[in-house]
C-alpha cells in the first residue's frame, strides 16, 4: 500500500521512478517516508456550456490525516 501511496502522490516531483518501486515492492529498498499529512487533489467537474462560454477545470488541494 505504501509503494501505492508514493507512486499516486498528487505532486509528480515527489513520485519514485519505476526501478526505485519495484526496488522496494522486491524488498531491496527502504519504505519511502510519507508525510502523514498528504495533499488530496480535488477535482471540479466542467459546467455545462449553458453557463460559460469557455471551458475550464479548476485542481485545488487539501489535506487528509494519515495514520501510521
Amino acid at each position: 500500500m505504501m509503494v501505492g501511496l508514493w507512486c499516486s502522490h498528487p505532486d509528480w516531483s515527489l513520485r519514485p521512478s519505476i526501478p526505485q518501486a519495484i526496488q522496494v515492492l522486491k524488498f531491496e529498498g527502504a519504505l519511502p517516508d510519507l508525510p502523514t499529512r498528504m495533499p488530496v487533489p480535488i477535482y471540479s467537474p466542467v459546467p455545462d456550456g449553458s453557463e460559460t462560454s469557455s471551458s475550464s477545470a479548476t485542481l485545488t488541494n487539501s489535506s487528509i490525516d494519515m495514520v501510521r
